[in-house]
Parts: C-alpha cells; sequence; structure tokens
C-alpha cells in the first residue's frame, strides 16, 4: 500500500511515522518524506489512526 502524508518535513517525522505504522504490524518497505510503502496491513482507518496519532494527515493510500 502507498501512503501519501502530509506534514512530515524531516528524517525525524519519518521515524516517527515508521515506528507508528510498525507498532500495528505493518512492514514499512520505504519511508521518505511524504510517502510510505508499507505491506501487512490493509485496514485503512488503521493506518490513518496510527499515522494521524503521530501528528500527521492520511491524504491517500492505493494498494
Amino acid at each position: 500500500m502507498l501512503l501519501k502524508i502530509e506534514g512530515m518535513g524531516c528524517m525525524h517525522c519519518v521515524a516517527k511515522v515508521t515506528k507508528a505504522l510498525e507498532e500495528i504490524g505493518a512492514t514499512v518497505k520505504k519511508c521518505e518524506i511524504g510517502t510510505c510503502e508499507i505491506e501487512g496491513v490493509s485496514d485503512v482507518e488503521k493506518v490513518r489512526d496510527a499515522v494521524e496519532g503521530v501528528g500527521f494527515e492520511l491524504i491517500s493510500a492505493e494498494e
């Protein structure tokens, strides 16, 4: 799943999002400022809650 995330501005932001996604069981294949590619979690609302829980906004999630 490819995620577009608003509000990420530095590598610290990338680390926060990566950690939040891993905590819900996602495998983070690649995470950069503004985008993350994950596997293992298909529930978009669960992903949205994780991303927004650390202060960012999930703009889109595409398979």
